[in-house]
């Protein structure tokens, strides 16, 4: 009697491990394919569920797949993973979608609003509650949920820039922005960029920078830039360097002349009216001090004995019709290249109209002027103009230089 007993209970252990090893089967099986539908096996989905009809992932992707096709059969799957799994709120978000769809918008608002809460930094949830909220006309929720999806991933800009970018274009949605003007995200200054190169409208980037200076946050120094850089290409010149020059600082305000900083005593800034210095591995651009040095610093450029640009350091100036007088002080040390090396005036609006140069650099002097004359025409495309350092082509060949140049004083002054 004993042993028929002990024979029945091991008999039962055997059952109840052999149904629970069944039971770990099906459950590893259904979430093995699962994963798998996860990274785009779409049969595997199907899988999954033949192993276990109730793995809520894959009760969800099957659930995604049909909606547009069969939105009856979707939504009783959806309702399903979300039972199985009350924190699935990728399946509440798709729900939420397929309500809205079937004329019942305020639990469909309640499900959107609980699967962004049940996942919050969740990328996909994010950018599926903003389709969401601008499909309902609600583009401020919207918004607040695709600044979140950049702050989990700034590599969206690519897809989200546009967007912002169409509200900032239409007067009547731009304070949906107002969220973002008042307080940057550390996101902006790369959509102030966006903005700033693709708006169809330069009113369109003024008035976003207008709201954002008026922000208890002040502009960048990369949104001033930006700012200026645009005003610059749409021709509005004397706007382009009110900006700037607002944007200085006590210390450089020093410097402002005719020619910015003349003297290279300042590190070159970003964009408008700075120096700009070209980034070459032919040449290396440095500011220092040097015997003969007026101020702290020179400008001295090394010639490495490579191909060249013709086009080197540069700024732009916003000089009135009239007379001036260029001058600076330079130094040339076993300078070697055709042509030789000179400093231009051109019209921005079309640089083959050259106004002045100086006399042509080639091969050794102590510190040493120079002075050349021009005259600024009051014409459209001469509203402002170009100082830049260029080598004077000689042949077809790509010029190459050698050896070393210094320039201090860079000054123009308008001529009675």
């Amino acid at each position: 009697m004993f042993k028929a007993k002990h024979v029945i209970f091991l008999l039962l252990v055997f059952f109840m491990a052999l149904l629970l090893a069944w039971r770990i089967l099906v459950t590893g099986l259904g979430d093995h394919y699962a994963r798998k539908a996860d990274l785009g096996d779409a049969q595997a989905v199907d899988s999954a569920l033949l192993w276990n009809s109730r793995q809520p992932r894959a009760l969800y992707l099957k659930g995604q797949a049909l909606m547009e096709t069969a939105p009856e059969e979707a939504s009783e799957l959806l309702r399903q993973a979300i039972a199985l799994d009350p924190a699935s709120a990728e399946a509440m978000e798709a729900l939420a979608h397929l309500m809205l769809k079937r004329g019942r918008p305020e639990q469909a608002d309640r499900l959107m609003a609980l699967a962004v809460e049940r996942m919050p930094a969740s990328k996909r949830v994010r950018l599926g509650a903003a389709d969401y909220w601008v499909e309902r006309k609600q583009l401020e929720k919207a918004v607040i949920n695709w600044a979140a999806a950049l702050e989990l991933d700034p590599n969206l800009g690519m897809h989200i820039y546009p967007l912002l970018t169409h509200l900032a274009e239409n007067p009547v949605t731009l304070p949906f922005l107002q969220s973002l003007l008042q307080a940057p995200p550390s996101w902006w200054d790369d959509f102030f960029a966006h903005l700033a190169h693709n708006a169809r409208r330069l009113e369109t980037v003024v008035n976003v920078a207008t709201l954002r200076h008026a922000s208890k946050t002040p502009l960048s120094s990369r949104e001033r830039a930006l700012l200026v850089e645009r005003l610059q290409r749409d021709g509005q010149w004397p706007e382009a360097y009110l900006v700037w020059i607002n944007g200085l600082t006590p210390e450089q305000r020093r410097y402002l002349g005719s020619v910015f900083d003349g003297g290279f005593e300042l590190a070159p800034g970003e964009g408008g009216f700075f120096w700009h210095f070209p980034d070459s591995p032919s040449l290396i651009i440095r500011r220092k001090h040097t015997y003969g040095s007026e101020g702290e610093k020179s400008l001295h450029i090394l010639y490495r004995g490579q191909s060249a640009p013709l086009k080197q350091v540069y700024q732009y100036l916003l000089l009135g019709k009239g007379q001036y007088l260029l001058q600076l002080r330079l130094r040339v040390d076993r300078l070697r290249l055709p042509g030789g090396l000179r400093w231009v005036i051109r019209c921005t609006g079309n640089e083959d109209r050259m106004l002045g140069a100086t006399p042509l650099l080639v091969g050794a002097s102590d510190w040493t002027s120079q002075q050349v004359q021009f005259s600024v025409p009051d014409t459209p495309e001469c509203r402002s103009q170009l100082l830049r350092l260029e080598i004077s082509r000689s042949g077809d060949a790509p010029p190459v230089a050698e050896g070393e140049v210094w320039f201090d004083r860079i000054s123009i002054r308008k001529l009675p």
